[in-house]
């Protein structure tokens, strides 16, 4: 039988997410180390939290990688937590000018990015979760 790899229960659909999500979040892991060799934790001008926030992301993107090829519902869980948190406090740290001024009707191409990042986690992680839920459901059934 030929399927779809495009159909969200498909195993060749959840290997796609897992590698998307594992480059993006290695990415992340490469962006935040870069930030930190480059101006130290707790990168300044940013207040306390935030600086704290991205220097945890360091070691939570690989461990978000590790935990989807581990254990993928928890992994999915922590994929989705961060990338919502991460991108509003980019945003915030944008808008609020700790790096310069916004300009008007421009994104910088790293909050777009990561956007659309999110918005493909965002949009695949219930069908990913539904799809090893069911996994789990077969493999205790045999």
């Amino acid at each position: 039988m030929i399927t779809n790899i495009w159909l969200p229960s498909s195993p060749r659909f959840l290997q796609i997410v897992r590698w998307v999500y594992s480059i993006g979040f290695l990415a992340g892991t490469y962006t935040h180390l870069k930030g930190i060799l480059a101006h130290g934790f707790l990168a300044a001008p940013v207040p306390l939290a935030i600086g704290v926030y991205w220097d945890t992301l360091t070691v939570l993107d690989p461990l978000t990688v590790l935990l989807l090829w581990r254990r993928p519902k928890v992994g999915l869980w922590m994929a989705v937590a961060i990338m919502g948190s991460d991108i509003s406090v980019n945003t915030l740290v944008y808008l609020a000018g700790y790096f310069g001024p916004p300009s008007a009707h421009m994104v910088p191409l790293s909050l777009f990015e990561q956007s659309l990042f999110g918005l493909f986690v965002f949009l695949t992680a219930p069908f990913a979760y539904s799809s090893f839920i069911n996994q789990e459901q077969n493999s205790t059934i045999c």
